[in-house]
């Protein structure tokens, strides 16, 4: 009798995972958009701007580059044209002495893209920025009650200057070269805190530290590199919601929706665009685990 019950219970086990049919989920596909991922700053370093197609939600494949453009930056507090050089993978750099910069603080600029016969503008003006004091480095044994990694965990001081407008900062951080670029290991602030009561002050302790992101670990001899890159508001904003779309999961995560964008096509014809463009001024400073 308890084998006759077993086979029933076995049986309809395979009757249910028999009836589970796999559902294909089929999304429109629209006409691609043009993406235009434009961060420049007054570093005395090579410039880039990356240009590429949108793909499809479900696409594993990376975007497709746009290639043939026509891509300048002109401030216009000065008149001076940076032309950038095509590299035919979407990249489109300039090449500065190490000597030269293009940024300079409180000028505007404005970014013209022209690509088979659409014209894609945008404007940004480089706000002042802060210097990073010095990084401090604090070795951790790893596990205990809050678990994690051994290994060293970074950290900086810096002042937030003082002054009559609000100061946006975007603050990224490196090891050995590699961007912490996640959505959630986005750092951004207000002042020296989350909002505009902290002017004048060091930079709080949740974003001095958050330049180890959450999980990570330097080992010995690793190198940290903090930069503190100056934003607006428009820009923190952008942050923002690029942070949240990233890390919208679980059981309380909202409908996605598409991110802003700055960039205007002028043209009036159907192209869309999505993207970004900033002009910041850096401060930076690096540092070695040991």
């Amino acid at each position: 009798m308890k084998t006759i019950k077993l086979i029933i219970c076995l049986l309809t086990v395979i009757s249910f995972v028999s009836c589970e049919d796999v559902i294909q989920v089929k999304l429109d596909q629209g006409e691609p958009m043009v993406t235009v991922d434009a961060f420049v700053n007054d570093m005395r370093s090579q410039q880039k701007i990356r240009l590429t197609y949108t793909d499809g939600y479900f696409s594993q494949k990376p975007n497709e580059p746009i290639t043939g453009a026509s891509v300048h930056i002109k401030d216009l507090t000065s008149g001076l044209d940076y032309a950038f050089t095509d590299n035919t993978n979407g990249d489109y750099v300039l090449d500065l002495a190490t000597t030269d910069t293009m940024g300079r603080v409180g000028h505007e600029y404005e970014l013209t893209i022209v690509h088979q016969g659409t014209t894609f503008k945008a404007s940004s003006r480089m706000n002042r920025t802060t210097k990073v004091d010095s990084l401090i480095a604090e070795y951790k044994e790893g596990g205990g009650l809050g678990g994690g990694k051994e290994g060293y965990k970074f950290s900086f001081l810096g002042f937030d200057p003082p002054g009559d407008t609000v100061d946006y900062y975007w603050i990224k951080s490196y090891r050995n070269g590699v961007f912490f670029n996640k959505g959630g290991e986005i750092n951004i602030c207000a002042n020296g805190a989350y909002g505009q009561g902290a002017d004048g002050f060091p930079f709080i302790t949740p974003i001095a530290q958050a330049v180890t992101p959450f999980g990570e670990v330097f080992n010995k001899y690793d190198v940290c590199r903090v930069e503190i890159h100056s934003i607006d508001l428009l820009t923190y904003n952008f942050l923002t919601q690029v942070q949240t779309q990233t890390t919208n999961s679980g059981l309380f995560a909202t409908s996605p929706e598409n991110v802003k964008t700055n960039i205007k096509n002028v043209t009036g014809d159907k192209v869309r665009v999505v993207g970004w463009f900033c002009m910041s001024a850096v401060g930076f400073k690096e540092g070695v685990a040991q």
